[in-house]
């Protein structure tokens, strides 16, 4: 007897371009959300759906999320909402249907505005395949880490497509002492990490190791709560995931472009031209030493 496969739910996330006409009807309700820690694939999340608060523990470290959720009153609520200063995110969600779909669309407030998502919910994989975007609907950020909730919250809104690239902070420790991989920009002249653009179906962390593959030849581990974002000399900024040095390649794809050369940090620091990447690499440095 043949096996019946269960249908998996799916959500996919898009950006806003416009607002939907049945947007102006939909009912609507404003969340407040807070991070009092997120560390290791560990966070621990306060929130408030209208009148509803709720303080919830999440491990997202394996390859499935658990959690535990309990409700609070508004008075423990506000006792804790200040241990979450600095890891706040704010919006207004509106919840409607497309077509037979059910869609949900969040208004950021405060530093996050105007900032718009749209997330559909799909039965099943066949019928998010047979989807067809309407115009309101922009860029796809389904697999797009920054834009999930908690990381939006302790990172800010991302910058626009194509404004930010995607970069790998090699790290490994050698007498004990933290040092970081280090290559050539094309030109030469310059120590620089691997970086790259965002590309279609991968995930910002996926593109990361990708580049450090491509032009570092170097393979590692990602932690998802190792990265940050900065604004480098250029205008543009710049994503930035550390990874724990597993093997260092004897060939790779770029090595005829490039030289890569282990620097103990503070040599690291001194070598990286720029400020802005020079204070990111240092809060980085921070965690990893932990």
């Amino acid at each position: 007897m043949p096996s019946i496969k269960s249908k998996v739910p799916i959500r996919r996330k898009f950006l806003l371009s416009s607002a939907p006409s049945q947007m102006a009807l939909s009912s609507c309700l404003e969340i407040e959300q807070g991070y009092i820690v997120r560390e290791r694939g560990q966070e621990l999340r306060m929130r408030r759906e209208g009148n509803r608060y709720s303080l919830s523990a999440r491990d997202r470290s394996g390859r499935n999320v658990t959690g535990q959720e309990i409700s609070i009153t508004k008075g423990q609520f506000e006792k804790l909402w200040p241990f979450t200063l600095g890891q706040r995110i704010t919006r207004i969600r509106h919840i409607m249907k497309l077509g037979r779909l059910k869609m949900k669309i969040d208004e950021f407030t405060g530093e996050h505005a105007p900032l718009r998502l749209a997330e559909i919910f799909f039965a099943d994989a066949t019928d998010s395949k047979s989807f067809k975007k309407p115009d309101f609907l922009g860029e796809e950020v389904t697999r797009r880490d920054e834009y999930q909730t908690a990381e939006m919250a302790i990172h800010g809104a991302p910058e626009p497509s194509g404004m930010c690239q995607l970069g790998i902070l090699p790290y490994t420790f050698i007498d004990r002492r933290l040092h970081l991989l280090l290559i050539t920009s094309s030109s030469g002249n310059r120590w620089i990490f691997p970086k790259g653009r965002q590309e279609p179906d991968m995930t910002s962390h996926e593109v990361a190791m990708m580049e450090a593959v491509e032009e570092a030849g170097v393979l590692g581990t990602i932690r998802q709560d190792l990265r940050t974002r900065c604004q480098m000399a250029d205008g543009r900024f710049l994503q930035l995931y550390a990874m724990k040095i597993s093997k260092l390649l004897k060939s790779w794809p770029e090595e005829n472009m490039r030289r890569r050369r282990l620097f103990p940090f503070s040599d690291a620091l001194e070598m990286i031209g720029d400020p802005g990447l020079a204070k990111a690499v240092r809060r980085l440095a921070v965690t990893i030493n932990k």
